[in-house]
């Protein structure tokens, strides 16, 4: 097997390490990676189109601009990558973790996150829109200007997060888990005027 069966649509690989390679540009469509790492490489505005993700690693790796269509990412692991603009849209991500992350400009849209940590990254500008959330954690992340759109936060928990300037709907705030800090910066979205 060959890196370029990576390329070949509904051929499924597993147990394969992609090491700084580059596959910049290029569409992946209908198949299955499993416990596959990709370290050092370059997948700069690549698109993935009902791929099912299950125990895969992305370390160093830079995802900018990457589009995920209609995949699942089940058990795994974004370490040190970058991720400008990348988008998931109608994805499942199940047990999966983002860390060390540079994720300014993210869309995440019409897909479930379940047990997803975002760890020691940086999220701002980050939309989240029409989601399913389930145990999802945020550990010192940076969630400046921030949006999320038609979600509840209750119960999740943002005291370890940087959260100034974020856009929701007030209503969806109910729940959440706040420190006394961070209430400031939700005073503009509650119509509170503070002297």
């Amino acid at each position: 097997m060959n890196d370029n069966d990576l390329l070949v649509e509904e051929i499924d690989i597993y147990n394969k390490e992609f090491l700084s390679t580059s596959f910049e540009e290029k569409e992946f469509q209908n198949k299955s990676l499993g416990n596959i790492i990709f370290k050092r490489v370059s997948l700069l505005s690549a698109h993935f189109e009902n791929i099912i993700f299950n125990n895969v690693s992305f370390v160093n790796t830079d995802l900018s601009n990457v589009v995920f269509t209609n995949c699942g990412l089940h058990h795994c692991h974004f370490i040190d990558c970058k991720m400008l603009g990348t988008t998931f849209t109608d994805c499942v991500l199940k047990n999966t973790k983002f860390e060390n992350c540079i994720s300014k400009y993210v869309g995440f849209s019409y897909g479930k996150i379940m047990g997803v940590s975002f760890l020691e990254s940086d999220l701002s500008e980050t939309r989240f829109y029409n989601l399913k959330l389930n145990k999802i954690s945020f550990q010192n992340v940076n969630l400046t200007k921030s949006e999320f759109s038609g979600i509840s936060l209750a119960e999740i928990d943002l005291s370890n997060a940087t959260i100034e300037n974020i856009l929701i709907d007030p209503k969806y705030l109910r729940g959440v888990i706040l420190t006394y800090d961070q209430m400031i910066y939700l005073a503009p979205l509650l119509g509170i005027k503070i002297k």
